[in-house]
């Protein structure tokens, strides 16, 4: 129990402070997590063949590509609707080429939103590591309007219910924290120190110096106007304001003679709780609010974010992007070799691709009806 004591103490006092205080008895308050609903288990990655396929066509384009260049189709292609044969001489490698080409500049786009990451003479910089900053800015703005903020988490915390639902356990914790003889001397030596530092301090002799100089004491009648007499003959002539300062100096304040209202307070305290309820409730919601309101998340996402190399904000805007960025950077490749279908039959392309694109529009549209239905 004594080292107990010993380890809870500040510097040079025999008393426990605040911190120590909090870190040694706080954790008895804070009630046992629920347990919560088990999880699933983690999303197993399925085999993604519109993924593989895309990947793959690249490769397949340049390896087309080289084959064209040794081999090609020739000749002329004669279409009921035209009056005119059709030239299919390079078709295949100017298919290759506009699909490799599609799928370069996608990459290349791509790449250039994180690189390079230093600023160079003439490359210049990614726009990602450009706009560092401004994206700091911007997310921290965005996140302490949209996501965290005051409103927010009152309504959250009422939905759930979280008071509520941790009341009871909080109170039955309290209840057996605030029973042992350990809390409520430690609480008890707490509030001593702490009194006799306000006693002590500057602030608290120059209020107290000030209203004693501020009294009429001579102003006095009867029998306290004697006793002031008697005082100053025995005294002196200093000033009573400096002999009350001396007197503050040397004593010391001891609650023990308050234990007991103490310990009374402190019986009656988890039942008060318990009956009023909602006014807990409201004090805790409050507090969470004028804490939520008094930090700046705004500042905290920006500097954490302002504070992120390159590096690290490419992986973090990778790790949430990358599928759809490999998906926007492979696809180049199928919309060049429909752009090398566009030149070689620009009418019967657009006629063909505008009803295909048409249709697959309307079976979308279908489908999410249908969805929004059941």
């Amino acid at each position: 129990m004594n080292e107990k004591k010993t380890a809870n103490t500040g510097p040079g006092t025999g008393h426990p402070t605040f911190d120590r205080f909090l870190d040694r008895w706080l954790h008895r308050f804070v009630p046992d997590e629920e347990p919560g609903e088990p999880e699933g288990p983690a999303a197993k990655s399925h085999f993604n063949a519109v993924m593989l396929f895309l990947k793959a066509l690249p490769w397949l384009t340049g390896i087309v590509f080289l084959v064209s260049l040794k081999w090609d189709v020739s000749g002329s292609w004669n279409l009921p609707w035209r009056d005119a044969p059709v030239m299919l001489d390079g078709l295949i490698r100017m298919v290759a080429v506009t699909g490799l080409v599609g799928f370069g500049t996608n990459y290349i786009a791509i790449k250039m939103l994180f690189h390079p990451r230093k600023r160079r003479p003439l490359l210049g910089q990614g726009l990602i590591p450009a706009s560092k900053q401004k994206i700091a800015r911007k997310l921290g703005e965005s996140i302490s309007k949209e996501i965290i903020n005051s409103d927010l988490i009152l309504k959250q915390v009422k939905q759930e219910g979280l008071v509520r639902r941790h009341m009871q356990s909080f109170n039955r914790s309290m209840r057996e924290t605030l029973a042992l003889p350990e809390f409520r001397d430690d609480l008890l030596r707490m509030l001593e120190h702490y009194l006799n530092r306000i006693i002590k301090s500057d602030e608290f002799r120059s209020s107290m110096h000030a209203f004693v100089k501020g009294f009429d004491f001579e102003g006095l009648g009867g029998l306290e106007s004697g006793l002031l007499k008697i005082y100053r003959f025995i005294g002196g002539d200093r000033e009573i304001a400096d002999r009350i300062l001396e007197a503050l100096d040397s004593m010391t304040l001891s609650l023990d003679h308050h234990e007991k209202t103490l310990n009374e307070y402190l019986d009656r305290l988890p039942d008060w709780i318990e009956s009023n309820d909602d006014f807990v409730e409201d004090v805790i919601l409050n507090t969470v609010i004028f804490l939520v309101e008094r930090i700046n998340i705004q500042n905290i996402v920006t500097r954490n974010l302002e504070g992120f190399d390159e590096m690290r904000l490419e992986k973090l805007l990778l790790y949430s992007t990358s599928d759809q960025l490999d998906y926007i950077q492979y696809l180049g490749c199928i919309l060049g070799i429909l752009g090398g279908l566009f030149i070689w039959l620009p009418l019967e392309s657009f006629i063909l691709f505008g009803a295909a694109g048409a249709g697959l529009f309307l079976i979308d549209a279908t489908l999410m009806r249908m969805k929004g239905d059941r």
